[in-house]
């Protein structure tokens, strides 16, 4: 008997709780109220790897039976108001930084996915060819949704509803190649 009446018991302390929670208890909430929805902070692009051309990263014997070289990037942002720059380096040393070799603005489509291509052709036919000395080189995409400084993308001071501010942050990605250039016929 003493069992059956522990057991109701504890059925009764359920049913209670259970009926609380329920009825909706109103928790105590601070009257702050937002001045409307904040914005969305800065979110990286990307390059779609599968989408780059050459596919290899790695171009052996360029000059030998190939002339000419076009390096493409494809990009998505899910931000579709940035404004995306493919910045080309050729050779890019830290120690001796220079600014990129070409710069090319992609078209704002309103779409992640950018329509235009970031595309680079290199020549050894053309005089003065950056990569017409025989040897390793190194091409890159670098692409920014932000101005920047040396290679590294600015951060924009945003200000809050509040008054305060914060940094939103601007972002780099990059694909790389690496060419090797022979003695050919190109010239």
């Amino acid at each position: 008997m003493e069992r059956t009446t522990r057991r109701q018991s504890w059925k009764g302390l359920l049913v209670a709780a259970a009926a609380c929670a329920a009825s909706g208890c109103l928790i105590p909430q601070d009257d702050i109220q937002l001045e409307g929805v904040p914005g969305f902070m800065n979110r990286p692009p990307r390059i779609i790897e599968s989408l780059v051309s050459p596919q290899a990263r790695i171009i052996s014997n360029f000059g030998a039976g190939q002339c000419d070289l076009t390096f493409e990037v494809v990009v998505e942002d899910p931000d579709v108001d940035d404004r995306l720059v493919v910045h080309w380096y050729l050779d890019y040393n830290p120690q001796d930084p220079r600014g990129p070799y070409r710069q090319y603005e992609l078209a704002n489509t309103r779409e992640p996915r950018r329509a235009d291509r970031g595309s680079l052709l290199i020549s050894l036919a053309s005089a003065n060819s950056p990569l017409g000395t025989p040897g390793t080189h190194l091409v890159e995409a670098l692409v920014s949704d932000a101005e920047l400084v040396d290679r590294v993308p600015r951060s924009q001071t945003v200000e809050l509803p509040d008054g305060t501010t914060m940094e939103d942050p601007g972002y780099a990605v990059t694909y790389a190649w690496v060419v090797n250039t022979v003695q050919g016929d190109c010239r």
